[in-house]
C-alpha cells in the first residue's frame, strides 16, 4: 500500500458519519508530514528476530488519552477520563496549533488541547500534583489545576508559573468523605506543554509505587543516586544507617549494600527481602532513585537467514486461494466491459512500442485522467530515485491482465482498465489529488454526470481519519464524495488496502464509510506480519509473504532488462496486492449482477456468500469476514437473491472497565437496505451482563427509519478481577428472504486491574549508535509498539540488505537500545515529561551487541516518567543537562518487500 498525504501535515479534528459500522476515530501518520510522534513502520514480530524484549511500566501510569501523539489523526476528547486512587499520568496541553521548529529539515506539528479532564475518587490524606514540562518549542505556557469535588465547589485551583521548575499541589481537605473529584488541566497560553499528573498519599510522596520486573538482580545489593551532599567520604559509610555504600560507578552513581542483610538461604527471601529495602532507600530524601543491580546475560540463540523466493514466480497459489479456477468456470466472460478505476502511479507505458503494457494494452479502455499533471495520460514515470515497482500496473495486472499467451492473466481478465494517477514518483500523493480523481469517477466533473467506472480500487493509504476533509460530512470531502458515488445510479464499488503496518488503527481510505478495506493473508490464510488488523477490515485476500518460498503476488511491471526499460512480471508483497484480488471478483459479479451496489455486497459478505467464514459469518479483526472465496461470491451473483440481513452497531460491545467503576454500551441494528424486519426474541448469553428491553415490546419492526437500540451493562460483582469473559447479545428476526435469522454482537466483559491497565502511552523502541556525533545520538532502528496487557513487547529484525528496509531491520553492531513515548509530537523521546527507558536501568546506559545470525531474546526494560532533578553532578541521570532526547526515524513511503523476474 502507498502513501497519500493531505498537503497540510497532520490534522486534527472532525469525525465522520457513522452508516455501516466503521470506527473512524485514529487513523495512521501522514507520509509526507514528517513522521513524528505517531509513525513508524510498526511490523509485528517476524519470524526472524535479532532481538526483542519486554518494557515494563511503573505501577498506576497512565496517558492522557488525546496527547499529540494521538492528535495527528484524532480530534480531541471531550470525554471525561477515569483515573485510579493512586497514578502518574503524563499529558499534553496546548492553546494553539502550530509547527516546531524544524528537526534535520522535516517538520513537527503540534494541536490545540486547550483543556483535559479527569475524575478520580479519592480521600483525606491524598495529595494531587502538577508539574509542567517545556517542549521543543521556543516559548513556554502556564497550565493551571484545577480540582472540583461532589458538590461542584472548587476544592483548589492554582497556576504553574515557571515551566519545570514549579509544582502545583493540592490536598484533598482532612473534613472531606471518600468521594469523587474532577480534576482539570488547562493550557493558559498558545505554546504546548507536557505534565506529568499524579496522585498519592502525603506520607508516601517521597517513595514512587514500582512494580519491580522480574529480572534476576544481586540480592542485598542496589544502585543509587545520591545528591552531591549527602555522598560520605570513601570510607564506605553513609548518611543512611539502610545502606553502605560501595563503589562509584559513576558521577553521583554509587553501588550499595545493606547495612545488615541477616542470613538468607532461600533466594526468594533474598529476592523480596532486597526489594523491600530498596523501596525503603526510595524514601530516603538524601536518594534521587534506587534500582536493583541487575545481573545480565547472554541469551543468543541461533537463528537461519530468511529464505526468499525463487526469481521465476508463478500465480497459481494466490488465485488458488480464492477458488479462482471455479469462478473462472461460473463467469468464464471475465468480466467482459465492466469498467475498473486503478487509482494509483498510472500505468507502464513503453515508448519503444508506444504502447502500455503488453498485458494491460488490450484492456486499457479510451478514458483515463492523471490527477498530477492534470491531464489525460496516466503515465506512471517510474521512481524519479530508481528502483520503481510501477504499483500501480502491478496492481491493474492483478485486476485487469489479458488472456493473451504472455505471462499472467488478471482476476476479471476482458474487463475495461480505466487508469486514474493520483501517486507521483516517489509514490505519494496529495488528499487534494485523490478528492479531484474520485469525483472525476463519480461523474460530477462531467456535464452529463456520468460514472468512469463501477468498480475502484485504492492500494493507497495513510490519510488521517479524523480530518473533516476525509471523513466529514462537508459535502467536498473524500467520504461525501464516495457517499454520493456509492448511494448514487451507477452504485460504484470501491475496494481498499487496509494498510501494511501491522497495527489495529484504521487508516483511510480504507476505513471510511462505502469502501470495502481489505486485509492480507499468506499462501496458508493466514494474516500476514505485516498486514493491518481491527474492527474496520471487511474481507481478507492473498498479499503474499517474502518470507517464505514462492508467496509474492506476481503481476505486470517494468524494469530494466538488457539496458532498456521494458515490460516484466514482478513478485511483490503488501494489502496493496490484497485488495485488487477483491475488485477483481467484485468485476465479475458486477457483470453477472448488473445492478450489484455497496449493501447488497456487505448483505452477501455478511450471509458468508463471499469467502469462507461460515452461515452467518463470523466475523474476525484478523480476516474481517473471512478469505475471498470467488466461486462462492459468483454463485451468489448469478443467483440474484440478496439476502434482507440486519446489522449491528457497534459489532462488538467492550465493557471492560477498571476495578470499582461500571460500563455500558448501546447497540443499534439497521436494516442494511431499504426493507424491513420483524424482531421476535433479544436475549443476551452472559449472566454477568445485563440487557436493557423495558421499552422494547416484541415483535419489534425494524427499518431505515425505525432503528432497534437495546443497552447492556456490565454486573461488576459477576466477575472476578483481571479475569475476562465473553458473551453474546443474540436478537432472533424474520424478514422477507429470512426467517429465525440471528444476529449475534459479542460482549466482552472485564475488571481490568492495574497491572492490566497501565499505560504510558505508544512507544518507539530505539536502536541507537553509542557514539554521538556532538550532542545527537544516531538512531539506526526503531520499532513502535502499543501496550497490550500493561507492558510493551518489541522486536527487531535482522537487516537482510534488500531493499527497500524496514524501519525495524537492524544490521550487525554495537547499539544502545532506548525506548520512550513523544507525547508532544516532536520527533524526539526521552526529555522531560515523557517517559523513558534505557537498558538495563535508565541513566546507567549499557552497550548491546548485534550479531549476524544470533538472536537475542528475553530483554527487560522498565518505563517511567518518574524524574529526578536535574543536576549537573549526575549527567548520566535523566532528564540529561543539555540532551534533547533521541531521534525518530521517518517512516518510508512505501513498506511493500519486493522482488522481480523477466
Amino acid at each position: 500500500m502507498l502513501q497519500l498525504a493531505d498537503g497540510k501535515g497532520r490534522l486534527e479534528e472532525g469525525k465522520g458519519p457513522g452508516m455501516f459500522r466503521k470506527s473512524l476515530v485514529v487513523g495512521l501518520a501522514v507520509a509526507l508530514a514528517g513522521c513524528g510522534g505517531g509513525s513508524g513502520d510498526g511490523e509485528s514480530a517476524p519470524v526472524d528476530v535479532a532481538l526483542s524484549g519486554v518494557i515494563d511500566i511503573e505501577a498506576g501510569t497512565r496517558v492522557d488519552s488525546d496527547n499529540a501523539d494521538v492528535l495527528q489523526n484524532a480530534s480531541v476528547s471531550t470525554e471525561i477520563q477515569d483515573l485510579p486512587q493512586e497514578f502518574v499520568l503524563a499529558g499534553y496541553a496546548s492553546g494553539a496549533s502550530g509547527n516546531y521548529p524544524p528537526l534535520e529539515g522535516q517538520v513537527f506539528p503540534f494541536f490545540e488541547d486547550v483543556d483535559d479532564q479527569y475524575a478520580v475518587e479519592s480521600e483525606p490524606g491524598f495529595e494531587i500534583t502538577l508539574q509542567a514540562f517545556q517542549t521543543r518549542f521556543n516559548t513556554k505556557s502556564d497550565l493551571k489545576l484545577t480540582v472540583v469535588g461532589e458538590s461542584g465547589e472548587v476544592t483548589s485551583e492554582q497556576t504553574i508559573a515557571t515551566a519545570g521548575e514549579a509544582v502545583a499541589r493540592v490536598v484533598i481537605p482532612s473534613d472531606a468523605s471518600l468521594q469523587d473529584y474532577a480534576i482539570q488541566v488547562t493550557s493558559l497560553g498558545p505554546s504546548p506543554m507536557l505534565y506529568i499528573l499524579s496522585a498519592q498519599r502525603v506520607e508516601t510522596l517521597n517513595a514512587s509505587a514500582f512494580d519491580w520486573p522480574s529480572n534476576v538482580f544481586v540480592p542485598n545489593e542496589a544502585i543509587v543516586s545520591l545528591s552531591p551532599i549527602s555522598i560520605s567520604t570513601p570510607n564506605g559509610n553513609s548518611t543512611s544507617s539502610k545502606m553502605r555504600l560501595k563503589r562509584e560507578i559513576a558521577p553521583g552513581i554509587w553501588t550499595a549494600s545493606r547495612a545488615s542483610s541477616g542470613l538468607m538461604t532461600n533466594r526468594a527471601v533474598q529476592q523480596n527481602d532486597t526489594m523491600e529495602w530498596i523501596k525503603n532507600l526510595r524514601n530516603e530524601p538524601a536518594i534521587r532513585w534506587a534500582s536493583p543491580n541487575y545481573i545480565v546475560q547472554s541469551m543468543n540463540t541461533p537463528v537461519d537467514e530468511p529464505l526468499y523466493p525463487a526469481s521465476v514466480l508463478g500465480q497459481r497459489w494466490h488465485y488458488e486461494l480464492i477458488n479462482g479456477p471455479l469462478m473462472w468456470q461460473l463467469e468464464p466472460s471475465g468480466g467482459e466491459g465492466v469498467p475498473v478505476a486503478v487509482l494509483d502511479t498510472g500505468l507502464f507505458f513503453n515508448r519503444g512500442s508506444g504502447e502500455w503494457h503488453r498485458d494491460l494494452a488490450p484492456n486499457v479502455g479510451m478514458v483515463a485522467f492523471d490527477a498530477v499533471d492534470g491531464d489525460a495520460f496516466p503515465e506512471d514515470p517510474g521512481s524519479s530515485i530508481g528502483g520503481s515497482v510501477y504499483h500501480g500496473t502491478h496492481v491493474a495486472g492483478t485486476i485487469a491482465a489479458a488472456v493473451n499467451g504472455e505471462w499472467g492473466a488478471g482476476v476479471a481478465f476482458n474487463s475495461t482498465l480505466v487508469p486514474v494517477r493520483v501517486l507521483n514518483e516517489e509514490g505519494t500523493g496529495t488528499l487534494a489529488d485523490l478528492i479531484e480523481a474520485v469525483s472525476w469517477i463519480s461523474g460530477e466533473q462531467a456535464s452529463d454526470g456520468e460514472a468512469k467506472a463501477e468498480i475502484v480500487n485504492l492500494s493507497l493509504g495513510g490519510l488521517p481519519c479524523g480530518d473533516p476533509m476525509v471523513s466529514g460530512d462537508d459535502p467536498n470531502s473524500l467520504q461525501s464524495i464516495i457517499d454520493r458515488a456509492v448511494g448514487g445510479a451507477s452504485g460504484i464499488l470501491f475496494v481498499a488496502a487496509a494498510g501494511n503496518t501491522a497495527t489495529s488503527e484504521p487508516t483511510c481510505p480504507a476505513a471510511l464509510e462505502g469502501v470495502i478495506s481489505v486485509s492480507a493473508v499468506d499462501a496458508f490464510g493466514k494474516l500476514t506480519y505485516y498486514s493491518n488488523y481491527g474492527d474496520s477490515i471487511d474481507i481478507a485476500a492473498p498479499g503474499g509473504n517474502a518470507d517464505a518460498q514462492g508467496q509474492l503476488v506476481s503481476s505486470a511491471s517494468a524494469d530494466i532488462v538488457d539496458g532498456r526499460l521494458q515490460e516484466v512480471y514482478r513478485g511483490l508483497q503488501g494489502t496493496s496486492m490484497a485488495a485488487p484480488h477483491v475488485a477483481g471478483v467484485l468485476t465479475l459479479m458486477k457483470h453477472a449482477k448488473r445492478d450489484l451496489n455497496y449493501y447488497e455486497v456487505i448483505s452477501f459478505l455478511l450471509n458468508g456468500d463471499l469467502t469462507d467464514c461460515g452461515t452467518p459469518c463470523a466475523r474476525s479483526d484478523e480476516l474481517g469476514y473471512g478469505l475471498l472465496d470467488g466461486a462462492k461470491a459468483m454463485e451468489s451473483a448469478l443467483s440474484g437473491n440478496v439476502p434482507h440481513l440486519l446489522t449491528a452497531s457497534p459489532t462488538i460491545a467492550d465493557l471492560r472497565t477498571e476495578v470499582g467503576s461500571s460500563a455500558s454500551a448501546v447497540i443499534t441494528f439497521t436494516p442494511l437496505g431499504d426493507y424491513s424486519a420483524s424482531v421476535t426474541r433479544i436475549a443476551g448469553t452472559g449472566s454477568w451482563f445485563a440487557v436493557d428491553q423495558e421499552n422494547i415490546s416484541l415483535p419489534f419492526e425494524v427499518s431505515e427509519t425505525s432503528p432497534l437500540t437495546i443497552g447492556v451493562s456490565l454486573s461488576p460483582d459477576q466477575l472476578e478481577p483481571g479475569v475476562s469473559l465473553r458473551g453474546s447479545l443474540v436478537i432472533t428476526y424474520d424478514s422477507e428472504t429470512e426467517t429465525d435469522a440471528e444476529v449475534s454482537v459479542p460482549v466482552i466483559g472485564q475488571l481490568i486491574t492495574d497491572e492490566q491497565a497501565k499505560d504510558a502511552g505508544r512507544h518507539f523502541v530505539l536502536l541507537v549508535d553509542p557514539v554521538p556525533e556532538g550532542d545527537i545520538f544516531t538512531t539506526v532502528s526503531q520499532a513502535t509498539v502499543d501496550v497490550v496487557d500493561g507492558q510493551y513487547q518489541f522486536s527487531f529484525r535482522p537487516d537482510d540488505g534488500i531493499e527497500p528496509r524496514y524501519l525495524s531491520e537492524v544490521p550487525p553492531g554495537t547499539y544502545f537500545l532506548v525506548a520512550g513515548s513523544d507525547l508532544d509530537n516532536d520527533g524526539l523521546i526521552c526529555h522531560a515529561g515523557e517517559a523513558c527507558a534505557e537498558y538495563p536501568v535508565s541513566g546507567l546506559r549499557e552497550e548491546i551487541t548485534i550479531t549476524a545470525g544470533e538472536a537475542i531474546q528475553g530483554i527487560r526494560m522498565t518505563t517511567s516518567y518518574s524524574r529526578p532533578t536535574i543536576s549537573a553532578q549526575s549527567p548520566d541521570v535523566l532528564p540529561r543537562p543539555g540532551f534533547e532526547g533521541y531521534r525518530l526515524l521517518s517512516a518510508p513511503p512505501d513498506n511493500e518487500t519486493t522482488k522481480s523476474i523477466r
